[in-house]
């Protein structure tokens, strides 16, 4: 699996991580969403187990002790 980061507005991000054991054939994509400002938060929509994912790509943009 992997997380994909794109910026969907001005400090808004989607994180985006396929998850092809779901709904064979095509698979189900998991988003999460992060807003950036002087309280950043991380909208979590996934599974558990894709935290460690998510987590990392949140710290490409943003220290991840820095969310609300």
């Amino acid at each position: 699996m992997e997380t994909k980061i794109a910026e969907i507005a001005d400090g808004i991000f989607r994180l985006s991580t396929y998850v092809a054991e779901i709904a064979p054939p095509a698979g189900f994509v998991f988003n999460q969403f992060l807003i950036k400002g002087d309280e950043p938060l991380l909208f979590h929509t996934g599974l558990r187990r894709m935290f460690p994912l998510v987590q990392a790509a949140v710290a490409k943009l943003i220290p991840p002790e820095t969310l609300r």
